[in-house]
């Protein structure tokens, strides 16, 4: 039977007509700040073994005539539908931003720890209250780069046949770098916001409090400026990608596997669980989780610099900038796996209730930010770009809120046996086309 869609859009903020001559657009305004949201002391999880570095929520506003927009990044695994709700219900009734006028985005550090204290939410309202209150004339560039810190990350096992997680370097993979730069009419710096697809999961093995890859990135960027610049991680379509320096990952999870198997417990196709069955006193685990720490920075260095690099590169920006906020929920057929194995073989299903993706669209002058709020594969985002009929097109991922879907890979990727597919919640066939045409359903009501 034939997958159907449906589609809810939702409030639209009042917007200048694209076909209106420049000159009758209101003057961009921007503004910018950052918070820290890193857990007290009494908030670490049990296992925990202190900071790491500090996580942010890192705002940047946005004024065009009545029409306003936030970007806000928060340094945090994900963005629950509890947090996203909360953040832009106050934002909206306290400071006149419209819910769907603003991408509520998380880095997915697997560092972040659980969820914060009761002031968690307050403290990323705060970062818009005080972007909000630095707005000022300013004007906007965009640029792309390349960064080839990521990899495809689904691989043929060549000892068991089976598909598996590795670097795959001949496997899909965007490497784009995609930039808003926000200055003040005379150049002086506000914001960037940047776009790239990698896991953050440099740290995860460390249990410590870190923003892995974003935060290192973002603060070298910030650091470059004196601090007078905010700059923002957005989550590209990272479901399928892995930072391609990944190999103290997989020697701590040998380890750990081997220590499970002493104790005759088999963890060998099993997510290993954090923080157990290391040994932080032999010489090797230590030396492996301490290059982890020096991959942070330097991944986080070599990505930052790339963003510095198109910076530096954007000739054109605009002032007459007109904003533009929609989102849309769309709906697949659902499933329940049955059966247990992280990869490898193939799964057993049951089919249960639909699945919501909640999709969204920002457009800022003539660049168009997608957004999903799920983790979603490398060739969905390409297909979008690829479809789009504006040029400057990206997809921000892990963005206002978060979908029950589990993964959701393409369409062909449902053939393979890895982790992210076995455990997605959605049937085969319908999310890749919802999410593209979800989305360009949202341009088109420009």
């Amino acid at each position: 039977a034939p997958v159907v869609v449906a589609m809810i859009l939702a409030a639209v903020v009042p917007r200048q007509s694209a076909a209106q001559p420049a000159a009758t657009v209101p003057s961009l305004r921007a503004g910018a700040a950052k918070v820290e949201i890193t857990p007290s002391p009494g908030e670490l999880p049990k296992n925990s073994r202190g900071i790491l570095d500090r996580l942010y929520a890192r705002t940047i506003v946005l004024e065009s005539g009545v029409s306003t927009a936030a970007l806000i990044t928060i340094d945090s695994g994900a963005v629950p539908d509890a947090v996203w709700q909360a953040v832009t219900g106050q934002i909206e009734k306290e400071l006149k931003i419209p819910a769907a006028s603003v991408l509520l985005t998380a880095t997915h550090t697997h560092s972040a720890g659980a969820q914060r204290g009761p002031d968690y939410t307050q403290k990323i309202v705060e970062s818009v209250r005080l972007a909000k209150g630095r707005l000022a004339p300013a004007r906007v560039g965009y640029g792309t780069g390349e960064s080839y810190i990521n990899v495809n990350r689904q691989i043929i096992d060549p000892k068991t046949g089976r598909w598996w997680e590795g670097a795959n370097r001949e496997g899909p993979s965007d490497k784009t770098v995609a930039i808003l730069k926000f200055e003040g009419l005379e150049g002086t710096p506000i914001a960037v916001y940047y776009n790239y697809a990698v896991h953050a999961v440099i740290a995860g093995q460390l249990d410590q409090i870190s923003a892995d890859i974003p935060g290192a990135a973002s603060r070298y960027v910030e650091d470059s400026f004196d601090n007078r610049i905010v700059a923002l991680w957005s989550s590209g379509a990272a479901g399928d990608q892995n930072p391609i320096y990944y190999q103290q990952t997989y020697d701590l999870r040998d380890i750990r596997v081997k220590d499970y198997a002493r104790r005759g417990v088999d963890i060998s196709n099993a997510m290993p669980p954090g923080g157990e069955g290391l040994d932080r006193n032999d010489p090797t685990v230590a030396r492996l989780m301490n290059q982890q720490r020096q991959m942070v920075t330097s991944m986080g260095q070599f990505l930052g610099e790339e963003v510095l690099h198109v910076m530096r590169t954007i000739a054109r920006s605009e002032t007459a900038v007109p904003l533009h906020g929609s989102f849309a929920t769309v709906r697949c057929p659902g499933r329940e796996r049955t059966d247990q194995g992280r990869a490898g073989v193939e799964g057993a299903y049951k089919e249960t209730t639909p699945v919501e993706i909640r999709l969204g669209l920002l457009r800022v002058g003539d660049v168009m930010i997608g957004a999903v709020n799920a983790e979603v594969f490398t060739l969905i985002a390409q297909r979008l770009k690829r479809e789009s009929p504006y040029k400057a097109t990206m997809l921000a991922t892990l963005t206002n809120g978060a979908a029950r879907s589990g993964y959701i890979p393409d369409d062909a990727s449902f053939g393979k046996q890895t982790f992210e597919v076995l455990s997605s919640r959605l049937q085969p066939g319908c999310a890749e086309s919802a999410i593209v045409n979800g989305i360009l359903g949202l341009m088109d009501g420009i």
